[in-house]
């Protein structure tokens, strides 16, 4: 499949700016004025947000567009049609369609750019009755920012992420977030860790004259994943594992009772059967039964967390945790491993592969005194070494810190993304 356009573009380059979509959207006829979206933006959460309320709409017999990122092995994966990723022969045919348009732009588009304008250019060819866009770096800046005022704008949790590229305080994070903000939208705020976030989100809305709609009621986690009592004592579930997906089925479900408004979703009934399938990759993940292995993107303090607060529930607290964990070099990999270090026991510092891959030997003697730790440079290597380790049957491991490890991992065939596999302990 296309993975290049331009010559000369980086692929992991982030260029901030609307100039070159803006422009390429113009040589292609401006297809994201074709159907209403929903713009979904925060520093987590977003893809399992993005997933609830895609499965909801789609259950309605709607023909719904996802575009996310970043994809965990299959560049397609970032666009699909009611979940399906897009067609190979789809994929190409659309981007050599990006490409011929950005052709001779005197500012070369970038990798996410030219990826942004094929899902928008191909839920427009392909009729889409809407489109579910999640952001992929801040808001104000990013290229999925060139939609029209949206049918709904959505933000999840704000944290300390990208301060090299957003600021350097919450409030500066939550107002690059909160430039999705557009006159003639609605947003849907999930409940913030950070009170200043939603002060700032909130301010900016009324400036826009954007009304503000936070979820109401409080979902709890039970053992096959969270569940939420609505109207009448009805339960919607998500069998997703993570305890952070709580607050997502909170705001998914905000999210899908103003589309119910809007005429989207006639049927709660059916939106409430299609949560109990609906499934995300890499996040709290069982990936294999026997040895029980576990899969988390979670790649920031606050995704981090996450993780820990899953760990000390039942069941997941009964095992021996093994950790193989990665980080990118813009991540704070020190303060993460503080925080899960007590969950775990043997530890296998890895490299994810790529200029933005870091090394974390030099770590090693941080968890020296408490832990049984080994530095392996090769992923693939590392999760081996740490599946050598475990020798009892209650002991699991778990793979953490970075969805690029992952992305490598899959890709590599180590395990597969397998949607409803569940553990009963």
């Amino acid at each position: 499949m296309k993975e290049e356009w331009w010559q000369g573009q980086s692929r992991f380059g982030i260029r901030p700016g609307l100039e070159r979509i803006e422009a390429l959207m113009e040589r292609l006829g401006h297809p994201e004025r074709a159907y209403p979206v929903i713009h979904i933006a925060g520093t987590n959460g977003k893809g399992s947000v993005a997933a609830m309320v895609t499965d909801a709409l789609v259950a309605q017999g709607l023909r719904v567009g996802l575009n996310t990122s970043p994809d965990l092995g299959q560049i397609n994966e970032r666009v699909s049609i009611n979940r399906v990723p897009l067609e190979e022969s789809l994929w190409d045919r659309f981007g050599q369609e990006v490409e011929e348009a950005g052709r001779n732009l005197s500012d070369v588009p970038s990798f996410f750019e030219a990826i942004t304008a094929l899902a928008l250019l191909a839920f427009a060819r392909l009729r889409v009755d809407v489109a579910v866009v999640e952001v992929g770096l801040g808001g104000r800046l990013d290229a999925t920012n060139i939609v029209p005022p949206p049918l709904l704008t959505i933000i999840t949790p704000i944290a300390m992420d990208h301060t090299d590229r957003l600021g350097h305080t919450i409030e500066a994070i939550a107002g690059e977030k909160a430039g999705v903000l557009k006159f003639g939208s609605e947003l849907v705020l999930a409940r913030q860790s950070f009170p200043a976030a939603r002060t700032r989100i909130v301010a900016e809305a009324a400036k826009w004259s954007v009304p503000v709609f936070e979820p109401e009621v409080e979902a709890w986690m039970t053992e096959t994943g969270p569940a939420l009592r609505i109207r009448e004592g009805r339960e919607v579930r998500v069998p997703l594992q993570g305890a952070y997906q709580t607050g997502n089925l909170e705001t998914a479900w905000t999210a899908i009772e103003r589309l119910a408004l809007k005429g989207y979703v006639p049927r709660l009934d059916l939106a409430i059967e299609a949560l109990k399938t609906v499934h995300w990759p890499g996040r709290f993940q069982v990936v294999s039964e026997s040895p029980l292995i576990v899969v988390d993107g979670a790649h920031n303090l606050h995704g981090i967390d996450g993780v820990v607060a899953t760990l000390a529930r039942e069941p997941w607290n009964r095992k021996r945790w093994h950790l193989v964990f990665g980080a990118l070099s813009d991540k704070p990999a020190e303060d993460m491993l503080d925080l899960i270090a007590p969950l775990v026991g043997d530890v296998v510092l890895t490299r994810v592969p790529g200029e933005r891959g870091r090394d974390l030997s030099s770590l090693a003697p941080r968890l020296a005194s408490d832990h049984w730790v080994k530095a392996v440079d090769d992923p693939v290597n590392a999760v081996e070494e740490a599946l050598r380790r475990m020798q009892r049957p209650d002991e699991a491991l778990l793979v953490a810190g970075s969805l690029s490890l992952l992305m490598y991992l899959n890709q590599r065939g180590l395990f597969q993304y397998m949607p409803g596999i569940r553990v009963d302990m």
